[in-house]
């Protein structure tokens, strides 16, 4: 059996023009898919920045009531110490009055056994 191939040059530019045609619609298929795969991963990451953008602005409005509270804080803090530390002072006159009193108490007390 004797198969006789005759190429032209016709038939071999043609050949070779279904090739690269092949291998262009072969290119255009995956670039295309992975414009689509890029197109994806762009939605998803600018979906990811909306939320971070969300997440910090509710974080921000958080540190702002804790910063309010906390020079709430800050402005209530003398006023109560102030008042304790009066209260402390008041009690400790009191208790020297007492004391001052319980001492006169003795000592008139002890005068009036040695007299009697």
């Amino acid at each position: 059996m004797n198969v006789n191939l005759d190429l032209t040059l016709t038939h071999l530019i043609t050949i070779v023009t279904i090739f690269f045609g092949m291998l262009w619609g072969l290119v255009k298929i995956l670039a295309a898919q992975q414009e689509k795969g890029l197109t994806e991963k762009f939605a998803a990451l600018n979906a990811a920045i909306g939320n971070v953008g969300t997440d910090l602005r509710k974080e921000a409005d958080a540190t702002r009531q804790l910063e309010t509270a906390f020079l709430l804080f800050k402005a209530d803090l003398p006023r109560d110490y102030v008042r304790r530390d009066d209260f402390v002072r008041a009690i400790g006159t009191i208790e020297t009055r007492i004391d001052n009193f319980a001492l006169r108490m003795e000592r008139a007390l002890q005068t009036t056994h040695k007299g009697a």
